[in-house]
């Protein structure tokens, strides 16, 4: 696998850093990028002391520039593109006090769809050319609405349908189209959330009935990733609870609403 190259957007911490280690062992050659220089530093760094090696770019994803200048680089480096993941994304929990906030609404969505669809329109003609892997990494959010969740299930909704149209435009070119759905999954993504909310009602890790050990590891969900895109799947849900709630949204959906109500809030 040593001539194979895969791009992981926000690989420096949670399912990205688990993605990353687990190509790194297989034998990719592996670029990770992040907005923050200083962390993709510590990472090289940490790879490095374990006697590996891995490429890394600064990028905003939200910034069409910075989406180019990864794609650029990479293939400055390496010559191709295997496997792209559009990983980084960011959420927001919208309180009942507080209600739908517009600026976050754009902030998630510049994040999570265009993000996704800047990467992808650099990367896309090297992904063509390789009969490559395009991947996003959405959310059991981008199939099923979640109670003050509004925006993040928004920008993944529309990340949902952009990949999917992608896969039906270019069926017949070899280009592979993997959506994970992923659940609930214990990173730092809630946290920062948290922590940037000002609301005192705020749930730990996205409801009381939800913690950390119930949540699937970061390491788990790459590997469901890892081996839907060496299987060429079209979709993956890796959590158990995650595939009923879009199973019950499809035969039953009034249940599915007061359920997922309950259990998400």
């Amino acid at each position: 696998m040593e001539n194979n190259v895969v791009v992981i957007t926000g690989g420096t911490s949670g399912i990205g850093r688990a993605l990353c280690n687990r190509y790194i062992a297989a034998g990719y050659q592996v670029t990770i990028a992040s907005r923050s220089e200083q962390i993709l530093q510590k990472v090289q760094a940490d790879i490095k002391s374990q006697g590996h090696d891995v490429f890394t770019v600064k990028t905003d994803v939200r910034i069409d520039e910075d989406c180019k200048n990864l794609v650029d680089a990479v293939v400055e480096k390496f010559g191709r593109i295997d496997i792209f993941i559009n990983n980084a994304g960011i959420t927001w929990y919208e309180s009942d006090e507080g209600g739908i906030n517009i600026e976050k609404h754009k902030e998630v969505i510049d994040t999570n769809l265009f993000g996704t669809v800047q990467c992808t329109k650099y990367a896309l003609p090297h992904l063509l050319k390789s009969k490559g892997s395009l991947v996003g990494v959405c959310s059991i959010a981008g199939e099923v609405g979640l109670p003050n969740r509004s925006a993040y299930s928004a920008s993944k909704f529309a990340m949902n349908g952009f990949l999917s149209s992608l896969r039906v435009q270019y069926i017949n070119k070899g280009l592979h189209v993997l959506i994970t759905y992923a659940g609930y999954t214990s990173t730092n993504i809630r946290k920062k959330v948290k922590k940037d909310h000002n609301s005192n009602d705020f749930p730990p890790g996205y409801g009381e009935s939800i913690n950390e050990i119930s949540m699937m590891s970061a390491e788990q969900t790459a590997m469901y990733i890892f081996n839907g895109i060496k299987k060429r799947k079209r979709s993956v849900r890796p959590t158990s609870i995650g595939k009923l709630t879009v199973w019950l949204n499809k035969f039953l959906p009034k249940l599915n609403d007061k359920l997922a109500a309950r259990y998400y809030n």
